[in-house]
């Protein structure tokens, strides 16, 4: 049960690299006549579906041993991990606001999760 959650927290950590990845290699301008499959189809960017791919496979694994809306719950937390990274490695702008909706994330997933 605990290596369950330590898969999902992985699964979490993968999907925000991979989706700061993929905006990484979409933000490029694509070079030549094919410039929308350059723009696109790019190492970050196929590693980010690589990425998807992987965490796709842990969350089945972990579904066999924690419920659904737990589950559910604590994949919320992407959002925060997504902001850290965006603010981290793309230097990204974190204002008032996405504050205190990450607060609330959070809150929400301690007050779901909380047994009583």
């Amino acid at each position: 049960m605990i290596l369950s959650y330590v898969l999902l927290l992985l699964a979490i950590l993968f999907t925000g690299i991979s989706q700061v990845l993929m905006k990484t290699g979409s933000s490029g301008k694509g070079e030549g006549r094919f410039r929308i499959f350059t723009m696109y189809l790019n190492a970050p960017t196929i590693t980010a579906y690589g990425l998807l791919l992987v965490t796709t496979i842990i969350s089945v694994i972990v579904l066999r041993d924690i419920p659904l809306k737990v589950f559910y719950a604590v994949a919320s937390l992407n959002f925060l991990v997504v902001t850290a990274l965006s603010y981290w490695l793309l230097k990204e702008r974190v204002d008032r606001e996405m504050i205190i909706a990450l607060v609330l994330i959070v809150t929400g997933v301690l007050v779901f999760n909380f047994p009583g």
